[in-house]
């Protein structure tokens, strides 16, 4: 579908509630298999040749309204289990095949992020960066004043596969949470490829500029305040930190892959 009938959906078209049916354990081969399976059934049954095609949508939807309620009512059974992958990856696959993400569906986003399992500690999160496993990236976007500490000092990670972020204080080494500065899941992980980055606006960026991180403070809340991005104290925080990442990259002897 062009990206002009996406908009024409998004404006008109409102996810009906479908009952799926899955009768396999949750995150069992089965449990994946019934998911396809109820997916193609729902296509299927909500097909309409001659109209806007609505059935992928209604079909993503539904599938995605599932498994957001099984990992509620599941959540300690993900944590290293061996579909932990398999689980985020057609998640997010379904995720991409909306037209546009709901409010549900945009904040269910933190309770995906608590899987990335990022250390408390900012000291370490530099030790599996110098493994590979997560990586430094802009925090440009959180960075903006707020009471309790100085944002300039804000650093950002993302998990080698992108889904995952974690933000923290560099000078107290702390996990940064509060809802104007948090890091957040990636249904589509940012890329320098077009129609990647076209996804990541889709279905992280935009819904954030909707509805902010949480329902605490809104996106409009947010922009209004004053970015420390760019500070002197944020430059040379930053080029600190990357350096001690660069020696500790040389010196590591510890990684466990």
């Amino acid at each position: 579908m062009s990206i002009y009938g996406y908009h024409r959906l998004e404006k008109d078209f409102v996810y009906p509630i479908v009952p799926v049916a899955i009768k396999a354990d949750f995150l069992s081969e089965g449990y994946f298999s019934e998911l396809s399976d109820q997916y193609d059934q729902i296509r299927s049954e909500h097909r309409k040749w001659y109209i806007v095609d609505t059935s992928k949508a209604i079909a993503s939807h539904a599938i995605l309204t599932h498994m957001m309620h099984d990992l509620v009512e599941n959540q300690e059974l993900l944590n290293g289990h061996k579909q932990f992958d398999l689980f985020f990856e057609t998640f997010d696959q379904y995720v991409k095949q909306l037209p546009y993400i709901t409010e549900e569906i945009h904040y269910f986003r933190n309770e995906l992020n608590r899987y990335g399992d990022a250390p408390e500690q900012l000291e370490e999160m530099i030790e599996l960066v110098a493994c590979g496993k997560w990586q430094l990236f802009s925090a440009r976007y959180h960075r903006y004043e707020v009471s309790e500490y100085d944002a300039a000092y804000n650093v950002k990670f993302i998990s080698s596969n992108g889904r995952f972020e974690v933000v923290y204080h560099a000078e107290t080494g702390q996990m940064v949470n509060d809802p104007v500065n948090m890091g957040t899941y990636n249904y589509a992980p940012g890329s320098i490829i077009p129609w990647k980055y076209y996804q990541h606006h889709q279905y992280d960026k935009v819904p954030w500029m909707k509805w902010g991180n949480t329902n605490q403070v809104s996106y409009e809340e947010i922009t209004p305040r004053q970015t420390r991005h760019g500070s002197i104290e944020q430059k040379d925080s930053s080029d600190a930190l990357q350096k001690l990442i660069e020696n500790k990259m040389r010196e590591s002897q510890t990684c466990q892959h």
